[in-house]
């Protein structure tokens, strides 16, 4: 009888604690700090959490979310080393999000809010110093096939460039799988019969005489990469004395990969930098590995 009893003690003093989290004092930080990044107009998720009432009706679908982990979106494996960008939830907060639904997922006190997040016309990286954008729309068919695109963009540095910030932003998210912006210093070869601002689709080597465009495997080789861009990827960034070199006479290549989901869009993405104040102490690259003949 006595264990009967500790048992119904310790639930309703669980029900308790759930029902005193509230979403302005306790989850609306949470939701700030992990989940706003991507939930909010003109972002990569397809519904806003900006406010209570867009939060509320996804209560449930949460608590699911974060008990599985599938959110945020974060798959490194903890057993294979530690990364300065995990972006997966705390024990903490994840307790925190399911207490709240357990507890009837209540509003609170306003007042307890915390200041919202101040957003730059929707650059997560803050106003860049330098936009580029493709000079030519790209349309993308409701359904189909569409190759890996090509689109050389000419910097015109003068100068050397340190990049401390690098963001690319889509226009037609709903049919880009991703995008990855290259750096082609003077004299590399990478896609060298593209024409800038002209949309580009190479050939593999072995295919047939103007299909896709050049076969040298060389040419196709891509070098050192600026940013990418996938769903739910952040903008790269830089700690403080490091940055990215963009050479002077430097073009930039942008690889676009669309996938059709039934309604024709026109996409026009652009990709915004942030320089670094001084020289840096350390340059960062972003290497790839690639297998062409898989």
């Amino acid at each position: 009888m006595k264990l009967k009893a500790l048992v119904i003690g310790l639930s309703l003093s669980l029900a308790a604690v759930a029902a005193n989290v509230t979403y302005y004092k306790d989850v609306a930080p949470v939701v700030q700090n992990r989940c706003q990044e991507c939930h909010r107009p003109g972002e990569v998720a397809p519904m806003s959490f900006m406010t209570y009432d867009q939060v509320r009706p996804w209560a449930k679908a949460m608590k699911t979310a974060v008990l599985t982990k599938k959110m945020p979106p974060w798959s490194a494996d903890p057993h294979y080393g530690k990364f300065s960008n995990d972006r997966s939830l705390s024990q903490a907060e994840i307790d925190t999000l399911v207490a709240w639904v357990d507890g009837g997922a209540v509003a609170g006190n306003p007042k307890d809010a915390p200041k919202p997040r101040e957003y730059t016309e929707g650059w997560q990286i803050g106003k860049p110093d330098l936009v580029f954008e493709l000079p030519t729309p790209i349309d993308v068919p409701a359904s189909g096939i569409v190759d890996y695109t090509y689109v050389v963009i000419p910097t015109n540095f003068t100068e050397d460039k340190w990049v401390q910030f690098a963001e690319v932003r889509p226009d037609a998210r709903s049919a880009v799988h991703h995008v990855l912006a290259f750096l082609r210093p003077p004299g590399n070869n990478f896609m060298k019969d593209a024409q800038p601002g002209v949309p580009y689709i190479p050939r593999r080597p072995g295919g047939e005489a103007g299909q896709r465009g050049q076969g040298n495997i060389q040419e196709q080789i891509p070098g050192e990469m600026l940013v990418g861009y996938a769903p739910g990827l952040p903008p790269s960034q830089t700690r403080p004395g490091e940055a990215k070199l963009i050479k002077a006479g430097s073009d930039i290549v942008l690889q676009l990969h669309y996938t059709p989901n039934g309604k024709a869009v026109t996409d026009r993405t652009k990709f915004g930098l942030i320089f670094a104040k001084e020289a840096p102490q350390k340059r960062v690259m972003s290497m790839m590995a690639i297998n062409y003949f898989i």
